[in-house]
C-alpha cells in the first residue's frame, strides 16, 4: 500500500526564490536536559544548564481525539470511516535576561511561552515527514511572501497582523 496526502494548495513561484531555510538549533536532550515529570501523556523536561532564574522547559504531551472531523465542515461523504485522532503539543517556556551595555546594573528578565498544537486523524497516511511539512507551512504564515527576514514578526509584534503584500 502507498499512501500519499495532496492539500490542494498550489504557491504561485516567487521570482528569484526557490526554496527558504529556517535554521533550528542543535538542542542536545541528553546532555542538556533532565526529565521532571513524565506520565503517559505528558513529559516535561528541564534544561540542567540554564541559570534558576531563567529557567527553559520542553513540555509535550499526546491526547486522543474521539472525534477529528468535529467542527472541520469536511463532508461526511469524504470522511475516514474512522474519525479517531490525535493531539500532541510542544511547547517551550524560557526567560530571556536583559541587559543594557551603557548601564549594566538595569535588569529585566522577559518570560516567554511558545507552543504549537496539532491535531491529526490517526491515519496510516500521516507520518512525521508530513506533519513537519505541516509545521514548515505553518511557520511562512510568520514571514512575508518570498523572504526569511524578521520584518513581518516585527509588525505582528506590534499588532499588524496582515501580510505586507496583501
Amino acid at each position: 500500500m502507498s499512501l500519499s496526502v495532496s492539500f490542494g494548495v498550489v504557491d504561485t513561484p516567487v521570482s528569484g526564490v526557490t526554496k527558504l531555510t529556517l535554521d533550528r538549533p542543535v538542542i542536545n536532550f541528553k546532555q542538556d536536559y533532565s526529565i521532571k515529570n513524565s506520565n503517559s501523556a505528558q513529559v516535561e523536561i528541564v534544561n540542567k544548564k540554564a541559570p534558576l532564574s531563567q529557567p527553559e522547559k520542553f513540555r509535550l504531551s499526546y491526547s486522543e481525539v474521539s472525534n477529528v472531523y468535529k467542527g472541520t465542515g469536511v463532508e461526511p461523504a469524504t470522511q475516514s470511516p474512522s474519525k479517531r485522532g490525535l493531539n500532541i503539543l510542544c511547547q517551550l517556556t524560557t526567560v530571556g535576561h536583559v541587559t543594557d551595555a551603557a548601564n549594566p546594573s538595569l535588569q529585566v528578565d522577559l518570560p516567554f511561552s511558545v507552543h504549537a498544537v496539532i491535531k491529526a486523524p490517526a491515519h496510516a497516511a500521516v507520518t512525521g515527514d508530513l506533519i513537519q511539512g505541516l509545521l514548515a507551512r505553518l511557520m511562512s504564515g510568520f514571514y512575508d511572501t518570498g523572504v526569511a527576514s524578521t520584518g513581518r514578526l516585527n509588525a505582528i509584534i506590534r499588532g499588524s497582523l496582515e501580510p505586507s503584500d496583501l
